[in-house]
């Protein structure tokens, strides 16, 4: 990884958590950052760096994007932030405090724009593709089991989303302050994608089994060349879950 944007800048070791992205601890300035490389477009990625901006203003917690030394926000999909110390959250109350957080980032952001080269998971069948998704890549019954899924949620509400919320891109600092990490998956979509995963339930009953159902669809196709052991995995849990008397 290339960083001679940020002169002194010392990578020290690679992040363990990161499934898809590559992500590095280093030193800048005395101060421990995050140094990641985007595979994103460029678009895409002014994009997620203008959401983090706005949303920065709004109060929510994100970790400072630090400038090169020209003071661009990235140098060629390179990305450095200040690294954010905490712990991820495990009991309930401290889930709680995650979804008040995702909740105030839907409210303020229902009239965002489309990331580029995203749509609404209601979209797919018209676009094929959003994120790492390509619709195209699934097998024909997959793929029109995920499709007839997502037509179902037409009426859900839409709204920037964090993407990926689960513990390890959270930090809860020594203030109680919920930081929301990695936001390479942010776009607009339906906002049940980011509640329903949680390590508590969110939703009302009803709403959080459907909610589930449409994670289960969007975790499958959206995985399905990048970590195919766990889109598999989803996919055959979505299934068990369809051939319940509940779905």
């Amino acid at each position: 990884m290339i960083v001679d944007a940020w002169p002194g800048l010392t990578l020290l070791n690679p992040v363990p958590d990161g499934h898809r992205n590559n992500v590095w601890v280093g030193i800048y300035d005395g101060q421990r950052v995050a140094v990641r490389r985007s595979r994103r477009s460029a678009d895409s990625l002014r994009w997620e760096l203008d959401l983090l901006a706005s949303i920065a203003d709004l109060g929510l917690h994100i970790a400072e994007i630090v400038p090169t030394i020209n003071g661009e926000p990235h140098a060629n999909g390179v990305v450095v932030q200040r690294w954010i110390d905490g712990r991820q959250p495990a009991e309930k109350w401290e889930w709680q405090l995650v979804a008040e957080q995702l909740r105030r980032l839907h409210e303020a952001t229902t009239d965002r724009d489309q990331r580029p080269n995203c749509c609404i998971v209601t979209e797919l069948r018209q676009h094929q593709r959003s994120v790492d998704a390509d619709i195209s890549l699934l097998p024909d019954a997959e793929r029109e089991l995920i499709l007839e899924i997502f037509d179902r949620f037409v009426d859900t509400p839409i709204a920037v989303i964090h993407g990926d919320p689960g513990a390890s891109n959270i930090r809860i600092d020594d203030e109680d302050r919920v930081w929301l990490l990695d936001w390479d998956e942010s776009r607009v979509d339906l906002c049940w994608l980011d509640l329903a995963n949680l390590g508590l339930h969110v939703l009302d009953d009803d709403t959080h089994h459907q909610a589930t159902i449409l994670a289960h669809a969007w975790e499958a196709i959206n995985a399905w060349t990048a970590e195919p052991t766990y889109a598999r995995r989803r996919l055959a849990e979505l299934e068990h879950i369809l051939n319940s008397p509940r779905a």
